[in-house]
C-alpha cells in the first residue's frame, strides 16, 4: 500500500509497461528503408580496374588526330566523338572507379555518404534531365556545324558530356566507394530513359531525306550527305544500346532473382525516403477507458 509501483509485466521482465507496450529504438542503419547495404563495397575485380584506363584512352583518341580531323568532315565521325564523350567514356570510367588513382578518394567518399543518406528518385531524375539536355544541345544542327568550323569547341563538348554522363552513371552502377541507392527497377528505368532519349534525337536528325548539316563535306569521298547521316544514326544507336541495355537487363534480372515482392518494391518508389522507422511493442492494446458513472 502506497509503495513504489512495480513495472514488471506478466512475463516478469522489466521494461514493459502495465499497458503491455514497449517501444524499441532502431538504429538508422537498419531502420531506414533501403539502408541494408550500408557496409562498404568489396574491392573491384582486377579486370574492372582496366576499364577506366580504356575509357580515358578512348576519350583522348577522340580528341587527337586522325579522328579529330575526320570529325570536322564526316557526321558519322563526329557521332563517334559524341558517343565516346557522352556514353562509352563515362561508363568505362565510372565502372573502373579510378578515384584513388586520380586522388579523388575524398570527394568520392563524401559522395558515397550523400548517396547513403538520399535514395530519392528526384536526385537521379535531375541528373537524367541534365544528361538529356546536354546531349540534345550538342546534337542540334547549328551546334554541330559550329563544331566542324571551330575545332576548339570539341574540348567544351568533351568536358560537359563527360561530366553529365559520369553523374548519370554514378546513379545506376556501382563505383566503389560510391554505390547507387535507387532500387533496381528505378535504375533500369533511368538507364532505359537515357537510351531512348539518345535514340530519339539520333532518329530525328538522321531520318531527313536531305542534308541537315551544312558544314560537313563528305561528297569528295564518294559518301553522300544523307548516307553519312544514316551511318551516324547507326553509330549512336549501337553505342547507346551497348552501354545501357546491359544495365537494364542486369538490374531487372537482379531484381527478379532477388525474391522480393514486386508490389512492395514499387511501393518504395512513392514512400518517404527519409522516414526514420521505430518498432513499437507487441503487447496487448490498451483497453479503452470507461466513462465514469454517477453513483446514485
Amino acid at each position: 500500500m502506497g509503495g513504489a509501483t512495480d513495472t514488471r509485466g506478466h512475463d516478469g521482465h522489466r521494461g514493459r509497461t502495465a499497458g503491455g507496450l514497449l517501444e524499441i529504438k532502431v538504429s538508422a542503419a537498419t531502420a531506414t528503408p533501403g539502408e541494408q547495404n550500408v557496409t562498404p563495397s568489396p574491392g573491384l575485380p582486377g579486370w574492372r580496374r582496366w576499364l577506366a584506363a580504356i575509357g580515358l584512352v578512348l576519350v583522348l583518341a577522340c580528341l587527337l588526330p586522325p579522328l579529330s580531323a575526320l570529325a570536322r568532315r564526316y557526321v558519322f565521325a563526329e557521332s563517334i566523338q559524341f558517343s565516346a564523350f557522352a556514353m562509352a567514356g563515362p561508363a568505362l570510367i565510372v565502372l573502373g572507379a579510378p578515384w584513388r588513382l586520380l586522388r579523388l578518394s575524398g570527394p568520392a567518399g563524401r559522395l558515397a555518404a550523400a548517396h547513403r543518406g538520399n535514395r530519392s528518385f528526384l536526385r537521379a531524375g535531375i541528373f537524367l534531365l541534365a544528361f538529356i539536355g546536354v546531349c540534345l544541345a550538342w546534337r542540334l544542327p547549328p551546334v554541330m556545324d559550329a563544331l566542324a568550323r571551330q575545332p576548339a569547341l570539341v574540348v567544351a563538348e568533351a568536358v560537359t558530356l563527360l561530366a553529365a554522363g559520369a553523374a548519370l552513371w554514378l546513379e545506376i552502377v556501382d563505383s566503389p566507394p560510391v554505390a547507387p541507392r535507387l532500387p533496381r527497377p528505378q535504375r533500369a528505368a533511368v538507364a532505359a530513359l537515357a537510351m531512348w532519349s539518345i535514340w530519339i534525337v539520333a532518329y530525328v536528325l538522321g531520318s531527313a531525306s536531305h542534308a541537315v548539316f551544312s558544314a560537313y563535306d563528305a561528297a569528295g569521298s564518294g559518301l553522300g550527305a544523307v548516307a553519312d547521316q544514316e551511318i551516324a544514326v547507326g553509330v549512336v544507336w549501337a553505342v547507346a544500346g551497348c552501354c545501357f541495355v546491359p544495365v537494364v537487363m542486369a538490374n531487372m534480372l537482379g531484381w527478379l532473382s532477388g525474391g522480393e515482392d514486386a508490389d512492395e518494391e514499387f511501393q518504395r518508389v512513392f514512400r518517404d525516403e527519409n522516414e526514420r522507422a521505430t518498432v513499437r511493442g507487441w503487447g496487448t492494446r490498451p483497453r479503452p477507458r470507461r466513462r465514469p458513472t454517477s453513483s446514485a
